[in-house]
């Protein structure tokens, strides 16, 4: 039956309950599709859900470079070829990194001359890069970050998206924070994924018994739960333009998990890539310069 959960994006209060997991459950939209967490926090506010526990405990495999020194974080080589990317289109400029967590894109990005800012909702993160960085951060909501509109060259959500309790409000304000011609860069989950349609197969098929596997995709921390399709339909509404899509998988060495699950993993990735059908996603767009529609690259 339809259940009186509020959706994210389209605020419709029609969705349905796809899982019921270990403190939450995972809804599906019954007016735009899109699948959320209906017990996101546990009523707690998002400045509590991602404490210190957070980032030193619960993904501390995720986390652990970044609390030493950030220079072996496995994401730095993405990150680098993706600067290479926006500053052979942009050059350098005014960047504001949208759940800066612990700051390494924001010290790899300051260190080739980007003029950068950070939004962080966790206390705990905000005063790690205060402290080790020393680069001006603003704690709190992005629709609550005060600048000028058209400030910025650069936007970027790195694995943060999914996390935030009103996405759609904080891409429409990165939108208005662009310059014209500047780009926004994010990276989160596609849940239209090979690995997504076994682990609902498995909880479909014991009557809901086998969990643990959804839980481990559907995390509890995320608000939403995205599809590469409905992300790319809410950025075009919002007026970006030439949009870049490229699919990819996480990196093994930030999971934390058994050498069953990461052999498991290892044979899931290989068919993914082989199926184009990975867990992860990058998108590139764009603020229009004149209004015009750009070119799409999806890959």
């Amino acid at each position: 039956m339809p259940r009186p959960y509020a959706c994210p994006v389209c605020e419709s209060n029609e969705s349905e309950e796809v899982f019921r997991l270990r403190g939450y459950e995972v809804a599906e939209c019954g007016s735009c599709g899109l699948r959320f967490n209906a017990g996101f926090g546990g009523g707690r506010p998002a400045s509590e859900v991602f404490s210190r526990e957070y980032y030193y405990v619960e993904h501390r495999n995720f986390f652990a470079a970044q609390l030493a020194d950030g220079e072996t974080d496995l994401s730095v080589p993405t990150y680098l070829r993706r600067l290479d990317q926006i500053e052979s289109i942009l050059g350098r400029g005014r960047l504001l990194d949208v759940g800066a967590g612990l700051g390494t894109f924001l010290r790899l990005a300051r260190d080739r001359g980007w003029n950068v800012q950070g939004v962080e909702i966790s206390p705990f993160a905000v005063d790690h890069i205060r402290r080790t960085l020393g680069v001006p951060v603003f704690q709190g909501d992005l629709g609550a970050f005060d600048a000028p509109e058209a400030s910025f060259d650069l936007v970027t959500f790195w694995d943060s998206l999914e996390h935030i309790e009103r996405p759609r409000e904080s891409l429409r304000r990165a939108f208005q924070l662009l310059r014209p011609g500047g780009a926004l860069v994010l990276t989160t989950d596609n849940f239209d994924c090979l690995i997504a349609d076994i682990v609902g197969f498995l909880y479909r098929a014991s009557g809901g018994a086998i969990r643990y596997p959804v839980e481990r995709l559907f995390i509890d921390r995320n608000t939403v739960y995205f599809s590469d399709g409905y992300l790319l339909g809410l950025v075009r509404g919002l007026d970006f333009t030439e949009v870049q899509m490229t699919r990819m998988d996480a990196p093994l060495g930030k999971i934390t998990a058994s050498l069953i699950e990461r052999a498991a993993l290892r044979v899931l990735y290989a068919l993914a890539a082989l199926t184009h059908r990975e867990a992860q996603m990058t998108l590139m767009v764009r603020r229009p310069e004149n209004g015009l529609p750009g070119q799409e690259v999806l890959g």
